[in-house]
């Protein structure tokens, strides 16, 4: 059970089954904030590759497997949190010197029984320190020891007979796990005085990688003496006969070994792997599993929205999804964009300028000279005056970016939207997100044909740039329309409006909603469009305005009479339709409302 990731994983899941790509990308985003918490540095995560060698921490990054699941993800977490404490309190550069150590303390035969001891010593140290000053993390290093420490062989082979005779090998193993519960302390002659010389207790006396490996050689020098001066083996306890074989004890302290040397077994990615969990996690793609009602009428509570958030040249070169282009073939539109968008803030610099408004005709301020000559007979001989800002406003630009829309409709579409993303990086009181709404490949499936609804959060003003805004053009227009599902998922990115706050949603679209999942969930009809129409409600409870244009089709052979009215039924009566030649309009609507008269003070 995993107590540690219990608290931030999506969903609890009682199988061994691998994460994929995306919960592998979203584990590795979460380890990196650990270990940037504990340690206040940014120590990369990788997952282990062929190209990596071993999975032994040099202090500069970090290396996990690439299979987790929900069985082993807390001893995961656990031993990236190990490494990074190594990043942060060990010594590298005694770890490296250790021969010139030995050797000058005439101690070079031991190296591999001092290396051990003080692998195992710092490790205590290190463990110590998080274990006592992170007790958020005590959960995942619990898991960890149980993994590589406190499993029934070691716990049966430390009260079985093997590995009681007064040698190296039999010390080591008895060390090693010298802490468990299960430890004979009788087994071997100096074994307690070792316990004693470590003193696990006040272990936090051990300041640094130095100290712990004085302490290793201190214990090595009396293992070397105790067996110099030995004449003949001592009889020490003779344990359960009842033990596990030498063979199997032997193979799970093989396995404390390559941990204490950092050599924990990983199982390695490929290149191309590691390139989609790099642009996943480098682009925040999650899974948001939304409600949604399908053509029969059965409502379903965990369809998986995509949501990508931001059109990063990772998630471009990655070709993780369809809809990304590698080039951009959109560099025309997006040009004349910017061009409309020059234009248009011309006329909007007046909501950067603060608004000065006087109060007359008060009974306190400061005294009006034009009323002195009303002093003896009228107490209101005072004014006031008031600066005040036009309120902000929060404007959400969602597109459908469906197949149907391609051709005129996208690309008139693409040069308002741009112009509207070019205004809100050069106004101070004007925020704009854009979004995609379309459909994209399942990264949870092997399968190449599994699609999900898509919702890519494109531009954000707060924090992209102008070359943000051009990898608009990037976008390949295709895909199905799971309206109600993206909306869904779009919800918590739309602020609330408030006194000081004044939010909108854009919506441009073409059609009806439409969706199919492997035959599995079929998302259209009557059922869609209702389902659509409980989306808008709901962001429409958050004081949200909704402005929604249907970008209508010339060929189309659907009267314009019910398009009219089922497109009203999912965006409200407000909803109008648009001839795409003239999608000016959209624009000069939002010019008039950015104008509109809504001060604060």
């Amino acid at each position: 059970m995993n107590k540690g990731s219990a608290y931030w994983l999506k969903e609890t899941r009682n199988t061994n089954e691998k994460f994929d790509l995306i919960e592998l990308a979203n584990t590795q985003r979460a380890i990196s904030n650990f270990v940037k918490i504990q340690t206040g540095k940014d120590i990369p995560i990788e997952f282990i590759g062929s190209d990596n060698g071993d999975s032994m921490t040099d202090g500069k990054k970090i290396l996990i497997s690439s299979t987790i699941s929900t069985h082993n993800l807390d001893a995961v977490v656990g031993t990236a949190l190990h490494e990074a404490a190594h990043c942060k309190h060990t010594d590298f550069f005694v770890l490296k010197k250790i021969a010139n150590r030995l050797l000058e303390g005439n101690l070079i035969g031991g190296r591999r029984w001092i290396e051990l001891l003080l692998n195992f010593i710092e490790d205590r140290r290190i463990d110590n320190l998080v274990y006592n000053n992170a007790p958020g993390y005590q959960d995942y290093y619990r898991s960890m020891y149980e993994r590589y420490y406190y499993s029934k062989i070691v716990d049966q082979g430390l009260k079985g007979k093997e590995y009681r005779e007064e040698n190296w090998e039999s010390y080591a193993f008895r060390i090693i796990n010298i802490f468990n519960k299960n430890t004979d302390l009788k087994a071997l002659t100096c074994l307690e005085d070792i316990y004693n010389i470590i003193d696990l207790k006040t272990i936090g006396r051990l300041t640094s990688t130095t100290h712990s490996l004085e302490i290793a050689i201190e214990i090595y020098e009396l293992l070397n003496k105790h067996f110099s001066t030995q004449n003949k083996p001592k009889s020490n306890s003779p344990g359960n006969n009842k033990g596990p074989s030498k063979e199997e004890i032997k193979k799970a302290f093989s396995k404390q070994e390559e941990f204490l040397k950092g050599n924990v077994h990983k199982v390695k990615a490929t290149k191309r792997q590691k390139q989609q969990i790099e642009a996943i996690s480098k682009s925040k793609v999650d899974v948001k599993n939304v409600k949604a009602i399908d053509s029969k009428g059965i409502e379903h509570t965990d369809i998986p929205v995509h949501v990508i958030d931001g059109i990063t040249p990772t998630i471009i070169e990655s070709n993780l999804y369809e809809v990304f282009g590698r080039v951009n073939l959109m560099n025309k539109q997006i040009d004349e964009g910017v061009a409309k968008g020059k234009k248009l803030l011309r006329k909007l610099r007046i909501r950067n300028e603060q608004i000065t408004l006087q109060s007359n005709r008060l009974k306190s301020g400061k005294i009006d000279p034009r009323r002195i000559h009303a002093a003896s007979f009228e107490e209101d001989l005072f004014y006031k005056i008031d600066r005040a800002n036009y309120k902000p406003i929060s404007l959400h630009v969602s597109i459908d970016g469906s197949g149907s829309m391609d051709g005129i409709k996208w690309n008139q579409t693409l040069i308002n939207t741009v112009a509207l993303g070019y205004i809100s990086l050069h106004m101070n009181n004007i925020d704009l997100t854009i979004s995609i709404r379309t459909t994209g490949r399942d990264l949870s499936k092997s399968s190449m044909t599994a699609h999900v609804p898509l919702l890519i959060l494109a531009f954000n003003s707060k924090k992209h740039t102008m070359s943000d805004l051009r990898r608009l053009g990037h976008y390949k227009v295709k895909g199905l329309t799971p309206e109600g599902m993206c909306l869904n998922a779009l919800n918590e990115y739309i602020p609330n409006s408030s006194y000081y706050l004044d939010s909108y949603l854009i919506n441009m679209s073409d059609g009806y909603p439409t969706f199919e999942k492997q035959g599995k969930f079929t998302y259209k009809g009557d059922e869609a469009i209702l389902d659509t129409a409980k989306a808008v409600k709901n962001i429409k409870k958050k004081g949200v305005n909704i402005l929604s244009y249907f970008i209508k089709t010339p060929s189309t052979q659907t009267k314009e009479e019910e398009l009219i009215e089922n497109f009203q039924i999912m965006y409200g009566k407000e909803a109008s339709f648009i001839d795409p030649k003239n999608m000016h309009e959209v624009t000069k609507t939002l010019n008039n409302l950015f104008l509109k008269q809504n001060l604060v003070s």
